[in-house]
């Protein structure tokens, strides 16, 4: 097969033009038409000032666009570059554009490319994929590891009664269940040391590992096993976290879900809300996401929607994050837990701005939405998984976010988000992937 050429920039990611590619020696990542577009021009025109007018020509020849979107564009392309600190290849210019920093041309054999893993191909299989489009996030949240799933995860899910704690253990291998025994055990231990009894009581517990992070769910119940409203509460833990969370575990100070300032006059009263608490090292504390869910004419279907935002670590408000579009389907499988959600992305948008106040290639939370674009971006399907419910509250499993718990509307309870899977029959006409 013939030969290529692909350019290697100074942060050693290379551009393969003819297949609007970036690649690292672990990743392959798709550029979109108006990234491919905009950086292939920096290229051609290395050495040159590129003014904004010329790049919002070149990066949507078909439309009329504003300055915005080439800044989320260019940001786009900085993270995906791997620029450690901003100019390390997209260089500003002030009050003129952009310019290409220095890079090499080499050749590659299209027959080597050819014999990859089907893990480091591009197209649906695409097995590793950087932050896709963190297109208003700042300069270092790196390349990230992402597999696709076109078909629900299959877990190996133990329970346990400790004490008067139901505990759930879902990890999707052995060696992981082998480490959250080990945690739990451990989390016992410390607890009964420090106050001679196990203070942790009337709970239902469920813990999930993987690869990036552990995520943790709580409430308390009552006596008829129900939980208790507004004790529910989960936790994204950074794989190298796990202390701090055990240290809150252990001496009792878990955080539950507050009432968020939020301030937007684009939402109604969404259908659910969902608190979640991370611990990692960005600075970035908590999230708070606003689902909407709206019936189609065909059973077992909805349009699906969210707003999240995450705290601002000095006012307390928080600031929005990103916003998407889906459509949602009640599979009809027989699943591992109560039923299977299958989302359709539709529309992604990120909101986010980037702040001295976080590291955000440390953050969960950011890391978390970039599945979200991943899947928008490609038109990749995803599935959520209902856990637990009863009226007003459903615990829900997300193949990359983890456990999370839907609040649903107290202001409006006919379109409780619970109701809607309450009783649900999948529509017979939709098309399966079984």
């Amino acid at each position: 097969m013939p030969n290529t050429e692909q350019i290697r920039f100074q942060t050693d990611v290379c551009y393969i033009e003819s297949q609007g590619i970036l690649k690292t020696p672990e990743s392959t990542l798709k550029l979109n038409l108006s990234e491919q577009y905009i950086l292939s021009y920096l290229i051609d025109n290395y050495g040159n000032p590129v003014t904004k007018d010329e790049l919002l020509k070149v990066g949507w020849p078909d439309r009329i666009v504003t300055e915005a979107s080439l800044f989320q564009v260019i940001r786009a392309l900085r993270v995906k570059l791997n620029e450690k600190k901003k100019g390390d290849v997209i260089e500003t210019l002030p009050r003129v554009g952009y310019q290409i920093r220095e890079f090499t041309r080499e050749t590659i054999n299209f027959q080597e490319e050819a014999n990859l893993s089907p893990f480091k191909k591009i197209g649906k299989k695409t097995a590793i994929v950087s932050a896709i489009g963190l297109a208003a996030v700042g300069a270092g949240i790196g390349w990230m590891k992402y597999v696709p799933s076109h078909t629900p995860t299959n877990y190996i899910i133990e329970k346990d009664r400790i004490g008067s704690n139901d505990i759930t253990i879902v990890t999707a291998n052995a060696d992981d269940l082998a480490d959250l025994r080990s945690k739990v055990k451990e989390l016992i231990k410390g607890q009964t040391k420090k106050y001679g009894k196990l203070v942790t009581q009337n709970e239902r517990v469920y813990l999930l590992k993987t690869d990036e992070f552990y995520s943790a769910a709580w409430c308390a119940v009552d006596a008829n096993d129900q939980c208790i409203k507004n004790t529910d509460f989960s936790y994204k833990i950074a794989t190298d976290e796990w202390d701090k969370f055990a240290n809150i575990v252990i001496n009792n100070q878990k955080v539950y879900h507050e009432t968020p300032v939020i301030q937007t006059e684009y939402a109604r009263e969404p259908t659910a809300v969902v608190y979640t608490s991370y611990i990692d090292k960005s600075g970035i504390r908590s999230k708070v996401m606003h689902y909407f869910m709206t019936p189609t004419d065909n059973k077992g279907v909805f349009d699906y929607s969210l707003m999240s935002f995450i705290k601002d670590p000095d006012s307390g408000n928080f600031r929005a994050l990103a916003i998407s579009a889906s459509k949602a389907y009640v599979e009809n499988r027989e699943s591992q837990f109560l039923q299977t959600i299958k989302i359709e992305p539709e529309m992604f948008h990120w909101a986010y701005q980037p702040s001295p106040d976080y590291d955000e290639k440390e953050s969960l939370a950011l890391k978390h939405t970039c599945h979200f674009e991943c899947q928008s971006s490609d038109k990749r399907s995803y599935y959520n998984y209902v856990v637990y419910k009863q009226p007003n509250l459903l615990l829900m499993l997300n193949e990359f976010t983890g456990f999370f718990w839907n609040s649903t509307s107290q202001g409006d309870p006919s379109i409780s988000y619970s109701d809607y899977f309450s009783g649900i029959v999948p529509d017979e006409n939709k098309k399966s992937d079984k």
